[in-house]
């Protein structure tokens, strides 16, 4: 890892959980980048699965930080950015361990960060699909109150010149986001209490309401298999639970009247048609999951990470 005089400090932090390979991979697509971090760390989130001397032929500069259990996303990636902090880095870049960097990504990250000036939040990479790079997994996000939450600008569809400018959003993926150290130190850390799924919508939304700016840089490109942690454990995932769940943990913090109004219409008008389209393939229990993630987010009850298989 380098040291660049003049150039603000980069610390790049993988989050392990999943597939060892996925991980080594994302790790090989740092160190084969044309801009090098000044850190380079990898948390097993308590798997204990990542060996040392795996990660060390990956990447001979990269610190292994290996947790007791699993803290999910959010927990996880704290760990590495108090590290990053601590070491002296001024931004902070998150990489989801089943994504894998375009050589030029680090620097345009970089370079977007230097254009924001002052005010830098969050940067984030145009997210292409793994199945087929010509197409986006997303560019960017809306938070829109509808049964999702959110939407995922250009999911699925063909990359091109819609998706070539760079533009100030409410919120960029958190497979592959670069965060400002000031405000971070302003804004706090991501949320634990989402433990996964929505952390980044609900961290650039706290930075955007504090006056700082949320970039999408087409230019910074990353590719992302998905389904490298939770989403591939089938139709009755954990994902099911802590999406709807953190959809209401999100609501709580940050909608107004009609955000809510919004949300309560379209998620009751989407269940009875989930209800028939899951019953019909005999998913009942991933409706379950789903009923009882908006239970217990409207509730506010404490996660149910054992009967949910995350610990």
């Amino acid at each position: 890892m380098t040291d660049v005089p003049g150039r603000p400090r980069t610390a790049v932090v993988i989050l392990h959980w999943g597939d060892p390979d996925d991980t080594l991979a994302a790790l090989a697509s740092v160190v084969a980048s044309r801009e090098q971090p000044a850190r380079l760390l990898v948390v097993d989130n308590g798997t204990r699965a990542l060996r040392v001397d795996a990660v060390a032929r990956a990447a001979p500069a990269a610190e292994l930080v290996s947790l007791p259990e699993n803290l999910g996303y959010a927990g996880g990636n704290n760990v590495g950015i108090r590290r990053a902090l601590e070491s002296g880095a001024e931004r902070v870049v998150l990489l989801n361990n089943d994504a894998i960097l375009d050589p030029d990504c680090l620097a345009a990250l970089g370079r977007a960060a230097d254009a924001a000036g002052a005010r830098l939040g969050a940067v984030g990479a145009k997210v292409l699909s793994a199945s087929d790079p010509s197409r986006l997994w997303m560019a960017y996000g809306r938070v829109t109150y509808r049964a999702a939450l959110v939407e995922r600008v250009g999911q699925g569809e063909a990359d091109g010149p819609a998706y070539a400018r760079a533009a100030d959003v409410d919120w960029v993926s958190g497979c592959a986001i670069l965060l400002g150290a000031a405000a971070l130190a302003d804004v706090g850390l991501l949320d634990e209490r989402f433990f996964a799924y929505h952390e980044d919508v609900d961290w650039c939304t706290r930075a955007r309401a504090r006056g700082y700016r949320v970039v999408f840089e087409p230019v910074a490109r990353v590719v992302h298999r998905g389904g490298g942690s939770l989403a591939g454990r089938g139709v009755a995932s954990p994902v099911r639970y802590l999406s709807a769940r953190n959809t209401i943990l999100f609501a709580r913090k940050h909608a107004h009247a009609a955000d809510w109004a919004r949300l309560a219409l379209t998620i009751g008008a989407s269940l009875p048609l989930e209800w028939m389209r899951l019953r019909r393939r005999g998913e009942g229990a991933a409706l379950a999951l789903l009923l009882r993630g908006y239970r217990d987010g409207l509730l506010n009850r404490p996660l149910p990470l054992t009967a949910l298989g995350l610990r």
